[in-house]
C-alpha cells in the first residue's frame, strides 16, 4: 500500500477508536507505526477530527442562524470587558455553521441550479473541468467518501447525491479493483470520481460530469492525452458523459493504456 493509498484510507478512520478493530484500517494505521511523516500527518488529522467533534457537539448554533445569513446580516454577539471572551470552541462552531448554512442559502437562492445540482445554462467549459479536477489532485483534496471494490455500491452512492452515475469505466481499467469514489461540486455542477488501485504504488483518479453540464464538450469519444508540469491526464466524452483521467505515479505509457 503507498503513502496516499493510506491517507485516503485514514481519512475515514474515527478519531474515538471505534475503528481500531476493522481489516479496512489495518494496513494503512501498520504504515503510521514504520513512517514518521504518515504518523505525523495521522495524528494532525485525528487532532482536526476530534477538535471540530467536540466543537460541533459543545455548542448549538442560533436558532435564527440559518435565516440571519441568507438575509445577509449575520454578525458574531457583541462583547465587552466586562464579558468572558469567546472561546476558540465557538469560533469554531460558528466558522462551520456559517459554511454549512452559507452553502445552503445559495442552493436555496440561486435561480440557475436545478433540482440535481447542474446549471440549467451551463457556463463551465472543458477547460474549467480538467483544470478543477486536476487542482483537486495536485492540491492532495482527493478523498473517499465511500469505499468499495463494488461497482454498483458506488454507482448507488454516487446517484444518492445527484452526482453522474451512468459512467462507462475506460477498458483499461475494467476489472481494475476500485477503491472508493467521492462526489465534488465543481460551478455549480456535481462531479464523480471514482480511485482505482493499479498496483504498484500507482492509483488512477477518474472524474466524471454530465456533457449537458459543459458549454464546449464535443462528441470526440477520442482520448486527448497530455501532460502538464509532470502530471499526464487524458480528457474525453462519450455516452452523454466527460470524463478527465489521471493519478498517482501514472505516466504518459501507463494512461495510454488505460484509455
Amino acid at each position: 500500500m503507498s503513502i496516499q493509498e493510506a491517507k485516503l484510507i485514514l481519512q475515514l478512520y474515527r478519531p474515538s477508536g471505534k475503528d481500531d478493530a476493522d481489516p479496512f484500517f489495518a494496513e494503512a494505521l501498520e504504515l503510521t507505526r514504520t513512517d514518521s511523516d504518515l504518523a505525523k500527518w495521522f495524528a494532525d488529522q485525528q487532532f482536526f477530527d476530534a477538535t471540530m467533534g467536540r466543537a460541533l457537539q459543545a455548542e448549538i448554533p442560533p436558532a435564527d442562524l440559518r435565516s440571519s445569513i441568507i438575509a445577509g446580516n449575520f454578525s458574531p454577539p457583541e462583547t465587552s470587558h466586562r464579558k468572558k471572551p469567546l472561546s476558540l470552541v465557538w469560533w469554531v462552531t460558528m466558522v462551520a455553521s456559517v459554511m454549512i448554512f452559507g452553502g445552503i442559502a445559495m442552493l436555496l437562492t440561486s435561480p440557475n441550479l436545478t433540482s440535481q445540482g447542474n446549471k440549467k445554462n451551463p457556463t463551465m467549459t472543458v477547460a474549467s473541468f480538467t483544470r478543477q479536477a486536476l487542482d483537486i489532485k495536485e492540491q492532495g483534496r482527493i478523498s473517499l467518501g465511500m469505499q468499495s471494490t463494488d461497482p454498483a455500491q458506488l454507482r448507488t452512492w454516487l446517484a444518492e447525491r445527484g452526482a453522474p452515475d451512468g459512467f462507462v469505466i475506460p477498458p483499461g481499467l475494467k476489472g481494475i479493483p476500485s477503491l472508493g469514489c467521492q462526489s465534488y461540486t465543481m460551478s455549480g455542477t456535481r462531479v464523480s470520481l471514482v480511485c482505482f488501485n493499479l498496483g504498484n504504488n500507482k492509483i488512477a483518479h477518474l472524474f466524471i460530469v454530465d456533457k449537458s453540464a459543459l458549454v464546449d464538450a464535443s462528441n470526440q469519444s477520442h482520448p486527448d492525452l497530455r501532460n502538464e508540469n509532470g502530471l499526464a491526464f487524458a480528457t474525453w466524452t462519450a455516452g452523454g458523459k466527460s470524463y478527465v483521467l489521471t493519478g498517482d505515479n501514472v505516466s504518459m505509457e501507463t494512461l495510454k493504456k488505460l484509455v
